[in-house]
Protein backbone atom coordinates (compact mmCIF):
# COMPACT_ATOMS: atom_id res chain seq x y z
CA UNK A 1 0.00 0.00 0.00
CA UNK A 2 1.04 3.50 -0.90
CA UNK A 3 0.69 6.64 -0.10
CA UNK A 4 -0.26 8.34 -3.62
CA UNK A 5 -1.11 12.31 -3.87
CA UNK A 6 -2.62 13.35 -7.43
CA UNK A 7 -1.92 16.83 -8.71
CA UNK A 8 -4.14 17.65 -11.06
CA UNK A 9 -4.16 21.07 -12.93
CA UNK A 10 -6.22 21.60 -15.61
CA UNK A 11 -9.28 24.55 -15.50
CA UNK A 12 -12.41 22.48 -16.77
CA UNK A 13 -13.99 19.51 -14.54
CA UNK A 14 -14.88 17.89 -17.31
CA UNK A 15 -11.65 17.60 -19.37
CA UNK A 16 -10.16 14.30 -20.75
CA UNK A 17 -6.96 15.32 -18.04
CA UNK A 18 -9.55 14.87 -14.93
CA UNK A 19 -10.97 12.09 -16.74
CA UNK A 20 -7.70 10.22 -17.10
CA UNK A 21 -6.86 11.41 -13.02
CA UNK A 22 -10.81 9.81 -11.72
CA UNK A 23 -9.36 6.40 -13.81
CA UNK A 24 -5.98 6.46 -12.03
CA UNK A 25 -7.64 6.84 -8.86
CA UNK A 26 -10.14 4.14 -9.05
CA UNK A 27 -7.45 1.81 -10.33
CA UNK A 28 -5.23 3.03 -7.79
CA UNK A 29 -7.54 2.43 -4.78
CA UNK A 30 -8.85 -1.22 -5.84
CA UNK A 31 -4.86 -1.99 -4.81
CA UNK A 32 -5.58 -0.07 -1.75
CA UNK A 33 -3.86 2.72 -2.31
CA UNK A 34 -4.64 5.76 -0.40
CA UNK A 35 -5.20 8.68 -2.05
CA UNK A 36 -5.02 11.93 -1.88
CA UNK A 37 -6.22 14.68 -4.36
CA UNK A 38 -5.08 18.00 -5.25
CA UNK A 39 -7.38 19.83 -8.37
CA UNK A 40 -5.00 23.07 -8.42
CA UNK A 41 -7.99 24.78 -9.63
CA UNK A 42 -10.44 23.67 -7.05
CA UNK A 43 -8.91 23.38 -4.45
CA UNK A 44 -9.83 24.78 -0.89
CA UNK A 45 -6.30 26.38 -0.41
CA UNK A 46 -5.32 28.87 -3.44
CA UNK A 47 -1.85 30.11 -3.75
CA UNK A 48 -1.13 33.77 -5.66
CA UNK A 49 1.86 34.06 -7.89
CA UNK A 50 4.99 33.87 -6.57
CA UNK A 51 6.98 36.98 -6.41
CA UNK A 52 10.36 37.35 -4.32
CA UNK A 53 10.55 39.91 -1.82
CA UNK A 54 14.09 39.54 -1.16
CA UNK A 55 17.24 37.25 -2.35
CA UNK A 56 16.50 35.10 0.72
CA UNK A 57 14.23 33.15 -0.69
CA UNK A 58 10.41 32.28 -0.23
CA UNK A 59 8.65 32.86 3.37
CA UNK A 60 7.28 29.86 4.75
CA UNK A 61 2.73 30.89 4.28
CA UNK A 62 -0.01 28.83 5.31
CA UNK A 63 -0.75 27.37 1.78
CA UNK A 64 3.07 26.22 1.80
CA UNK A 65 2.86 24.06 5.08
CA UNK A 66 -0.69 22.83 3.92
CA UNK A 67 0.70 21.75 0.69
CA UNK A 68 4.19 20.81 1.83
CA UNK A 69 2.45 18.27 4.29
CA UNK A 70 0.50 16.36 1.69
CA UNK A 71 3.68 16.11 -0.45
CA UNK A 72 6.21 14.70 2.23
CA UNK A 73 3.53 12.35 2.78
CA UNK A 74 3.59 10.75 0.10
CA UNK A 75 5.45 7.58 -1.71
CA UNK A 76 4.38 8.30 -5.19
CA UNK A 77 3.04 11.97 -6.77
CA UNK A 78 1.54 11.47 -10.05
CA UNK A 79 0.33 15.20 -12.14
CA UNK A 80 -2.03 14.98 -14.25
CA UNK A 81 -2.22 18.13 -16.84
CA UNK A 82 -2.35 19.39 -20.63
CA UNK A 83 0.49 20.16 -22.70
CA UNK A 84 0.27 23.32 -23.42
CA UNK A 85 2.47 25.62 -24.76
CA UNK A 86 5.65 23.07 -24.42
CA UNK A 87 5.15 23.05 -21.05
CA UNK A 88 2.49 22.33 -18.07
CA UNK A 89 -0.07 24.96 -17.18
CA UNK A 90 0.92 27.81 -15.42
CA UNK A 91 -0.57 27.42 -12.43
CA UNK A 92 1.29 23.83 -11.62
CA UNK A 93 4.09 25.84 -12.30
CA UNK A 94 3.38 27.91 -9.56
CA UNK A 95 2.94 25.35 -7.27
CA UNK A 96 6.41 23.25 -7.91
CA UNK A 97 7.72 27.03 -7.77
CA UNK A 98 6.02 27.56 -4.29
CA UNK A 99 5.97 24.07 -2.54
CA UNK A 100 9.39 22.43 -3.93
CA UNK A 101 11.13 24.88 -1.80
CA UNK A 102 14.57 25.36 -1.02
CA UNK A 103 14.87 23.37 2.65
CA UNK A 104 11.85 21.29 2.14
CA UNK A 105 12.49 19.72 -1.28
CA UNK A 106 16.25 20.41 -1.85
CA UNK A 107 19.03 22.39 -0.37
CA UNK A 108 22.50 23.19 -1.57
CA UNK A 109 25.71 21.38 -0.26
CA UNK A 110 29.52 22.71 -0.99
CA UNK A 111 27.54 24.72 -3.64
CA UNK A 112 26.29 21.72 -5.36
CA UNK A 113 22.45 21.09 -5.27
CA UNK A 114 20.87 17.91 -3.05
CA UNK A 115 17.27 17.05 -3.21
CA UNK A 116 15.56 16.05 0.30
CA UNK A 117 12.77 14.05 -0.82
CA UNK A 118 14.13 10.77 -1.70
CA UNK A 119 12.19 7.29 -1.64
CA UNK A 120 9.27 9.16 -3.54
CA UNK A 121 8.33 8.45 -7.39
CA UNK A 122 7.17 10.60 -9.51
CA UNK A 123 4.08 9.76 -12.72
CA UNK A 124 3.24 12.07 -15.04
CA UNK A 125 -0.31 12.07 -17.39
CA UNK A 126 -0.47 14.35 -19.77
CA UNK A 127 -2.47 15.33 -23.51
CA UNK A 128 -1.21 16.93 -26.88
CA UNK A 129 -3.49 18.61 -29.50
CA UNK A 130 -1.31 17.05 -32.16
CA UNK A 131 -0.43 13.58 -32.67
CA UNK A 132 2.17 12.50 -30.58
CA UNK A 133 4.09 11.27 -33.63
CA UNK A 134 4.72 15.12 -33.97
CA UNK A 135 6.06 16.06 -30.88
CA UNK A 136 8.23 12.50 -31.32
CA UNK A 137 9.63 13.73 -34.30
CA UNK A 138 10.14 18.02 -32.94
CA UNK A 139 11.91 16.37 -30.00
CA UNK A 140 9.21 18.14 -27.64
CA UNK A 141 8.14 14.80 -25.66
CA UNK A 142 11.63 14.14 -24.99
CA UNK A 143 11.96 18.28 -23.60
CA UNK A 144 9.08 17.88 -21.36
CA UNK A 145 10.33 14.59 -19.99
CA UNK A 146 14.12 15.71 -19.49
CA UNK A 147 12.35 18.97 -17.97
CA UNK A 148 10.67 16.95 -15.25
CA UNK A 149 13.19 14.44 -14.87
CA UNK A 150 16.42 16.36 -14.46
CA UNK A 151 15.42 19.84 -13.39
CA UNK A 152 12.27 18.79 -10.71
CA UNK A 153 11.82 15.40 -10.08
CA UNK A 154 15.89 14.63 -9.57
CA UNK A 155 16.71 17.73 -8.28
CA UNK A 156 14.57 17.35 -5.62
CA UNK A 157 15.77 13.87 -4.66
CA UNK A 158 12.69 11.83 -6.36
CA UNK A 159 13.15 9.44 -8.84
CA UNK A 160 10.67 9.52 -12.59
CA UNK A 161 8.83 6.28 -13.01
CA UNK A 162 6.65 7.36 -15.33
CA UNK A 163 5.58 9.94 -18.24
CA UNK A 164 2.97 8.96 -20.17
CA UNK A 165 2.19 11.27 -23.20
CA UNK A 166 -0.84 11.19 -24.68
CA UNK A 167 -1.17 12.71 -28.43
CA UNK A 168 -3.99 13.24 -30.73
CA UNK A 169 -6.40 14.81 -28.15
CA UNK A 170 -8.43 17.21 -29.99
CA UNK A 171 -11.81 18.27 -30.73
CA UNK A 172 -13.33 14.99 -32.17
CA UNK A 173 -12.04 12.64 -29.42
CA UNK A 174 -11.20 10.27 -31.59
CA UNK A 175 -8.67 8.75 -29.45
CA UNK A 176 -9.91 9.14 -25.85
CA UNK A 177 -11.15 5.48 -25.50
CA UNK A 178 -8.17 4.22 -26.05
CA UNK A 179 -6.28 6.40 -23.74
CA UNK A 180 -8.99 5.96 -21.32
CA UNK A 181 -8.60 2.22 -21.51
CA UNK A 182 -4.98 2.44 -20.74
CA UNK A 183 -4.52 4.67 -17.72
CA UNK A 184 -5.87 2.01 -15.17
CA UNK A 185 -2.66 -0.14 -16.38
CA UNK A 186 0.10 2.76 -15.29
CA UNK A 187 -0.72 2.14 -11.73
Amino acid sequence: MKNVLMIISHPREESLTVSMANLYKEASEKVDNNIEVLDLYRCEKQQPFLTYKDDNGITQTDEMSYFQEKIGKADEIVFFFPYWWGSMPAILKNFIDWNLSKDFAFTYENGRPKGLLSGKTVKIFTTTGAPKFIYALTGANRRLKNMFKEQIVEFCGMKLESCNIYGGVDTSGKNVEKILSNIPTKV
